[in-house]
């Protein structure tokens, strides 16, 4: 499926990142649930005895580049209640949410909780029908100021403009372990983004874990295909990031939460080289124009310990440019435009490397955008393989993320096969929808690209030493060459005949090679 995001002040209004709310405005949105599935989850059990008071936790990623704090207005959970005919009333129950400050131990590769920073305690009314009750606690609804305030992690998605924290969801009296009675499981975040995995406290045993999902199921026809079952609450947010950094105008792509899973390809056909992996990245044109790159940026995973350290290893990073068949449908790879490589040194912890390719102006790089498939939109790809002696190893990885802030995408990605002929489409599989399929796991490549999206650079003349196109090259052309003598101010520099910035004794040269009419 396509999907695309405007760039502009809309998106940064989704994103809770404008100017601060008016005395007794709602902030906006920045996490809301996905759809809802069938099924609801009690984090507490009437038949293990240690386990009658646990809390569970939403991990939150919002997104608020460059920031590191975060308001909260409003946090709405999603208490499901269901009737049968032996239990005809669900009975009310309260549900303590608390918005609590998430660490990452990169030595380790793990996520904690720290310090709690607000708590509210929502009553859910009984109900004689089955429901999903929104048990809603606001912070400061008529002042701003009293909103509280978190401090958001970053270390793993601040890269990418997102930062997380926990929503912490903890049902209590007399009904907290009635088995009708449990937090929503919901599917994929509209807004913000979640990976697909829970913590959960037990009070009793005074244990945490930050990594508890629900499983596979098998899928009804084909038993030997498993699917992970959902494992995101219903729970959304109100708030606004405190003093984010908007990202540069020229951003055209990219601004995705990073999943917390990683792909690394195969080996290539030599032996040296995984094989390229491509993401397609869609930024709005018209038929005909190109894009002029001035950065790209791609995010690799090392997934590295003292004991067992990602290896150092060579990237290769590329542009190419895409095509389609508007028969087929197909969507295709078309030529290699520039690449970039960087070498990575080995690392003994847990850490997201941003790869930085600056390209400079002065290169004239043109990447012709593909304007076919999608009206008003133009795409590429940006391509990805590792390289070396540890080529191979896994604990270096593209790291895949979630629907990107700006830009449109699929959610899929490029690859080539065992003999170099590129494949699109691949992606991750679903999520289980009962015995179905349901929702599509995250399937993107997480990488920015920056520049400009204008229309082609005209042609070069036949006659470049033909300054003032006149059809000669003559005494004319010589003044103009000679007033331009010197460090180019800029670009186009006309009389640069052999472009390396300066007009001099060389480009001279050419001019008198070319005297006489053009041919």
């Amino acid at each position: 499926m396509f999907d695309f995001r405007s760039f502009g002040a809309a998106a940064l209004v989704a994103a809770g990142i404008m100017s601060s709310a008016a005395v007794g405005q709602a902030d906006p949105a920045i996490f809301t649930a996905g759809t809802e599935t069938g099924t609801r989850f009690n984090p507490n059990s009437a038949t293990v005895p240690e386990n009658v008071d646990r809390t569970a936790y939403q991990p939150v990623y919002i997104y608020a580049p460059g920031a590191s704090q975060a308001r909260i207005n409003q946090v709405a959970v999603g208490v499901r209640q269901v009737v049968t005919t032996a239990a005809p009333t669900a009975p009310t129950v309260d549900i303590e949410i608390s918005l609590v400050e998430m660490t990452f131990d990169s030595a380790a590769g793990t996520y904690d909780r720290g310090s709690t920073v607000a708590t509210q305690t929502i009553t859910v009314p009984s109900s004689t029908v089955s429901r999903t009750f929104l048990a809603t606690a606001v912070w400061g609804a008529t002042d701003p100021a009293a909103r509280p305030v978190v401090n958001l992690m970053t270390a793993t998605n601040g890269a990418n403009g997102f930062g997380a924290y926990w929503v912490g969801m903890r049902l209590v009296g007399p009904n907290a372990l009635n088995g009708n009675t449990g937090i929503r499981v919901v599917n994929v975040p509209t807004v913000g983004a979640a990976p697909n995995n829970f913590g959960l406290f037990n009070s009793i045993t005074q244990v945490f874990g930050s990594n508890f999902w629900f499983g596979q199921t098998a899928d009804a026809t084909t038993p030997t295909l498993l699917r992970d079952n959902p494992a995101r609450f219903l729970v959304n947010v109100l708030g606004a990031a405190i003093n984010p950094v908007p990202p540069a105008a020229d951003l055209k792509f990219g601004k995705a939460c990073a999943d917390l899973s990683w792909f690394h390809q195969p080996l290539a056909a030599d032996g040296l080289t995984t094989r390229w992996a491509y993401a397609n990245q869609f930024m709005p044109a018209t038929t005909g124009q190109v894009f002029k790159p001035r950065n790209v940026k791609v995010a690799v995973w090392r997934f590295g310990s003292f004991a067992a350290p990602a290896p150092a290893v060579d990237v290769e990073v590329g542009l190419f440019t895409a095509t389609y068949d508007a028969v087929t449908l197909a969507r295709g790879l078309g030529t290699q435009v520039a690449s970039q490589t960087f070498t990575l040194d080995a690392s003994s912890i847990n850490e997201l490397q941003m790869l930085s390719w600056d390209i400079p102006q002065s290169a004239g790089l043109e990447v012709a955008l593909e304007t076919a498939s999608n009206a008003g939109q133009g795409g590429l790809w940006v391509g990805m393989r590792f390289a070396g002696t540890f080529a191979a190893d896994t604990k270096n990885g593209w790291r895949i993320g979630y629907l990107q802030q700006f830009g449109g995408s699929y959610n899929s990605f490029g690859m080539d096969d065992g003999t170099g002929v590129f494949v699109p489409g691949y992606f991750f599989g679903n999520y289980a929808n009962g015995s179905a399929a349901g929702a599509e796991k995250p399937a993107r490549l997480v990488a920015e690209v920056y520049g400009d999206v204008v229309d082609p650079a005209p042609p070069p003349p036949a006659c470049p030493a033909d300054l003032n196109q006149d059809g000669v090259v003559n005494g004319a052309d010589l003044g103009l060459l000679l007033g331009a003598w010197g460090a180019c101010p800029g670009t186009p520099c006309p009389a640069d005949l052999n472009a390396d910035g300066v007009v001099n004794g060389a480009d001279l040269g050419l001019l008198l090679g070319a005297w006489g009419p053009c041919v």
